[in-house]
């Protein structure tokens, strides 16, 4: 028997149990070590994502930049992003990506049709063989992929299909959990993008309606506004300005004389000369256009534009007389498309003037009225008879 003083030596089965236990420990540390690695990567990617589309407004972008990070994160070869169309019903494949390349083909796939349609139906992942959706991704061949739901607030939005694993694996459950997390993120900007999308199609509507109310004003001015847009437009794209811009300039080309609402139809209709006073108060429409906007926070990024938009390069325009790189922009744009459309229409005080006259006394006004980077793209599109 040992004494007070000795401890007992463990026996083998002892050792063999601790042993056992150490290695079970040892294997749910690893485990654990493995899901908190896999985690770590997916709120990565969340927030890689989160970063990248958070402020992104355009839906097309907003998918593509999606597409981007799911190749990167999961490795896959393909993905594909379908939306809904509210219209047909229809899943129209928004964005089709095959590694670095984004394809062209970009097929519908009808309503009902499809295992993908068991995605939309159900709301739940989807595991899909080889051939199974080979129709949408465009590729040959095609291998295993899987479908998400792209889900918010209770409605399906649309699906993200991926597949092409590398040496043809099958998607884990994590990698599966994952893509769900992608998806989540990306229903979100996506629900975003579409109600701003809505929002920016209302306040373009009542852009129309304002134009049409000022058309009807005078017959003299009828479409000019219209007009005008349509010209801004192809300027500014000819002079590289991004979607963001044309999408504004449609707006305030639409808006830029809502100023004139406020002047009597005798003035606007008038044939013989203009008194100083009626000449104060056409001078004054493009202040007073702003003004009637200024409440309206949607409108408030084009109210430089509709203001300014009488200013000259040389500084002798109006309201501010701001000069040359004083001016903004949208401004300079819609001061070259104004002049035109204003020579190249009947006025009740002279006959309009021959097109290429109109576009002779533009370039000769480059430098003085107009500045001369709006007047080159000016003429590149007049050159390709855009109008």
């Amino acid at each position: 028997m040992p004494t007070p003083s000795q401890k007992p030596t463990p026996s083998n089965d002892d050792r063999e149990d601790l042993l056992l236990r150490l290695a079970l420990t040892e294997r749910k540390l690893s485990q654990t070590s493995h899901k908190l690695e896999a985690r770590n990567l997916e709120l990565a990617a969340i927030h890689r994502l989160s970063e990248t589309i958070g402020s992104e407004r355009q839906i097309n972008r907003l998918c593509e930049r999606t597409a981007e990070e799911i190749c990167r994160t999961l490795g896959v070869e393909t993905v594909c992003i379908l939306l809904l169309d509210k219209h047909t019903g229809d899943l129209i494949t928004t964005i089709s990506r095959h590694g670095a390349i984004v394809g062209a083909y970009h097929p519908r796939v009808k309503a009902g049709d499809g295992l993908l349609w068991q995605t939309m139906k159900t709301g739940k992942p989807l595991h899909l063989p080889g051939n199974a959706a080979k129709e949408v991704s465009g590729a040959r061949p095609v291998q295993a992929g899987i479908a998400i739901p792209i889900r918010t607030g209770g409605k399906t939005l649309g699906v993200i299909y991926a597949c092409g694993k590398h040496k043809g694996r099958d998607f884990s459950a994590r990698e599966r959990d994952m893509l769900c997390g992608i998806a989540n993120q990306a229903a979100f900007a996506l629900d975003n993008a579409t109600l701003y999308h809505d929002l920016e199609n209302l306040f373009v509507g009542i852009a129309w309606s304002f134009a049409s109310a000022l058309d009807a004003k005078s017959p003299w001015t009828a479409g000019h506004s219209k007009r005008v847009t349509q010209y801004s437009v192809a300027i500014a794209e000819q002079h590289g300005q991004d979607t963001e811009f044309l999408n504004s300039i449609q707006t305030c080309g639409l808006l830029h004389d809502i100023g004139k609402i406020g002047i009597p139809e005798k003035i606007l209709d008038k044939a013989g000369s203009i008194t100083r006073q009626e000449r104060l108060a056409i001078a004054g429409h493009a202040s007073q256009g702003a003004k009637i906007l200024e409440h309206i926070d949607t409108f408030q990024p084009l109210l430089p534009g509709i203001r300014h938009h009488h200013e000259r390069w040389d500084g002798r325009g109006f309201p501010d007389q701001l000069m040359e790189e004083e001016i903004p922009i949208m401004a300079r744009v819609l001061a070259v498309a104004d002049a035109y459309d204003a020579m190249t229409s009947d006025r009740p005080y002279r006959r309009k003037l021959p097109r290429f006259d109109a576009i002779a006394e533009i370039e000769r006004c480059s430098g003085s009225q107009f500045d001369p980077d709006i007047v080159q793209a000016f003429i590149e599109v007049t050159n390709n008879k855009i109008f």
